[in-house]
Formats: C-alpha cells, sequence, structure tokens
C-alpha cells in the first residue's frame, strides 16, 4: 500500500505539472490572439492619439528641438567615456527602430530593443576590451537615440510601457525598456550645460508612477532598481570571456550573486568559481558576505574614477587572487 501510495502522489504531483505548463501555454496563445485581434487593429489609432497628444502640448517641439541639440554634441560632452557605435551600426540600429514601429505587438517590440541595446553594448566592449555597467551604457543609449533622430521613438516606448503585461518586465527586457525611457527623458530635458548621464526628478517620478500603476508588487524593475543591475564577465578557458547585465540589489550577497552567476552561465562545477573584482590592476576575490552593489557604489563615489570590473572566474586559476573580507579599509562593503 506503501508503494502504491507514493506512485498515485509522484503521478499526482507529474499531472499537476503538466496542467500548469497546459495552462501557461494556454494563456501565451490567447495573449497572441488578443494581441491579433485587438492591438492589430488599433495599433493605427493608438499611434495617431499618442501623436496628436505630444503635439498638443509642446513635448514633441522641444523633443526635435533637443534632439537637433544633443546631435551637435560629441560624445564626450554627453558624458559619453565609451566606445559609441559608429555610422554603419547606428545606421544599422535605425533600421531595427524603424521595423519596431511597423509590428503591433508590444512583446516583439521589447524583444528588437534588446536586441539594439545587446548590440550597443557588444560595440562598447569590443572596442575598448572593458566591461561597462548601467551607469555607463545609459549615456551611450542616448547618444545612439539621438543620433537616429527618430521623434516616434517616444511614442514607441510609451506603446510597450503601457501595453506589455508585466509579467514580461522581468530581467533585461525591463531593464532596456526602463533604459530606453530614461534616455529619452534626458533629451527631452537636456540642457547645454550638463552632461546626459543623470535622470531628473520629474522623470524618476515619472518612473515610479508608472511603475506603481502598472503592477501591485516587485516584480519588475523600477526607478529604485535603475542603477541595480551589475554587469558580471565571465572568464573561462573554453569560451573566452563573456558578459552579462544581472538584476542585483543592494542587499544581495556575493554568495547569492555567485549562484546567479553559475545558473546564468551555466557552469558545472560553480564550488570551483568565484567573483572577483579587478580594479587599480589589482585581483580581489570577494568574500562570501560582502554585498557587490555597495562596494560599486563605494568606488563610484570616490573623488577619482576608477577603472574596474566584476569578473566570475575559477578560482585556482588566478594566483594572484586575495580574499576580500568585510571591514577592510579600502572598500566598505557594510
Amino acid at each position: 500500500m506503501g508503494e502504491e501510495s507514493m506512485a498515485v502522489q509522484k503521478f499526482q504531483a507529474v499531472m499537476t505539472m503538466v496542467t500548469v505548463a497546459v495552462l501557461s501555454l494556454a494563456d501565451v496563445v490567447l495573449e497572441k490572439a488578443m494581441h491579433k485581434c485587438i492591438l492589430k487593429p488599433l495599433k493605427g489609432h493608438v499611434e495617431a492619439m499618442l501623436k496628436h497628444f505630444h503635439v498638443a502640448d509642446g513635448s514633441w517641439k522641444q523633443l526635435k528641438e533637443n534632439l537637433q541639440l544633443v546631435r551637435q554634441r560629441n560624445p564626450q560632452e554627453l558624458g559619453v567615456f565609451a566606445p559609441t557605435p559608429d555610422f554603419v551600426d547606428v545606421e544599422k540600429i535605425k533600421v531595427k527602430f524603424m521595423t519596431m514601429q511597423k509590428m503591433y505587438s508590444p512583446e516583439k517590440k521589447v524583444m528588437l530593443l534588446l536586441r539594439v541595446c545587446k548590440l550597443i553594448y557588444t560595440v562598447m566592449e569590443n572596442n575598448s576590451g572593458r566591461m561597462y555597467g548601467a551607469d555607463d551604457f545609459l549615456p551611450v543609449l542616448t547618444y545612439v537615440i539621438a543620433q537616429c533622430d527618430m521623434l516616434e521613438l517616444d511614442t514607441e516606448i510609451e506603446y510597450m510601457m503601457e501595453l506589455l503585461d508585466p509579467s514580461l518586465l522581468h530581467g533585461e527586457g525591463g531593464y532596456y525598456l526602463t533604459s530606453a525611457y530614461g534616455a529619452i527623458s534626458l533629451i527631452k530635458n537636456f540642457q547645454e550645460e550638463q552632461a546626459a548621464r543623470l535622470l531628473s526628478s520629474e522623470a524618476r517620478d515619472t518612473l515610479r508612477q508608472w511603475h506603481k500603476r502598472r503592477t501591485t508588487n516587485r516584480t519588475i524593475p523600477s526607478v529604485d532598481d535603475f542603477q541595480n543591475y551589475l554587469r558580471v564577465a565571465f572568464q573561462d578557458v573554453n569560451s573566452g570571456c563573456t558578459g552579462k547585465t544581472l538584476l542585483v540589489r543592494p542587499y544581495v550577497t556575493t554568495e547569492d550573486v555567485c549562484q546567479l552567476c553559475a545558473e546564468k552561465f551555466k557552469v558545472a562545477d560553480p564550488e570551483e568559481y568565484s567573483l572577483f573584482l579587478f580594479v587599480d590592476e589589482t585581483w580581489q576575490q570577494l568574500a562570501e558576505d560582502t554585498y557587490p552593489q555597495k562596494i560599486k557604489a563605494e568606488l563610484h563615489s570616490r573623488p577619482q574614477s576608477h577603472v574596474f570590473h566584476f569578473v566570475y572566474k575559477r578560482i585556482k586559476k588566478d594566483p594572484y587572487g586575495v580574499i576580500f573580507q568585510n571591514g577592510e579599509e579600502e572598500l566598505t562593503a557594510s
């Protein structure tokens, strides 16, 4: 009887998993059908209404003037200190944005935005040989959007932010959508004497209101999460060096980040790997109870800028590695 009971329980567990999978698939199919039946015929009307709204309130006039102003500035004047896409890459990005305009599905639009942003990251990192984080990415994205000179991107971002299912705003998709909104906001509020690195309080308030309206929980990135992304390089003898942008909140420890890296980079022997900080030509292996985001914030707050990278790599392969403990004088993790 005991074996039969266990068999029944296993069968019920399997059936529950199958049911959940079927329901999830049904939700996806239903959502796609609704997009086709409702959003597709309404897309032109929604875009026309958004355009009319922005023309009437004068925001598009301001955006058009500021796009021209920003395009006349060199990257350094915009706070850009990383390699930027060349003319050919900008044209490729502009084509992707034009393709995005033709789509009615907000999910497909976000996926195309994701490709654009990853292309920008690739250019930044391949042309410099270093990793960049959110603080460096936003000015470059702002510069690229200005070079594309497309007023319609403003309404495209609004369309995605308002119509995309909140459950789909996890991870990089939500991060890049928030980044795109931030870039447009920086252009709208651009002033000649400022660099395009910091969002205005008004833009941040708008993002908070959007987040509060669109979700009742904290499952998607909000403006408070905007800088809560950590760019981590993965160093491996077989695959070389790659990188991913991970959602890492201030209270997440190095141990947690290592577990996330092992999953994202598909590491078979995570016990052999650890998170290192490479700064001032020195490797520091971070202790498990330290907080990478607080370390990053402390480095950014220093009077002199430091080039630093977070690298997930094998422990035994690093002859220079030292353990970075809490309470050390150089970097505070508490």
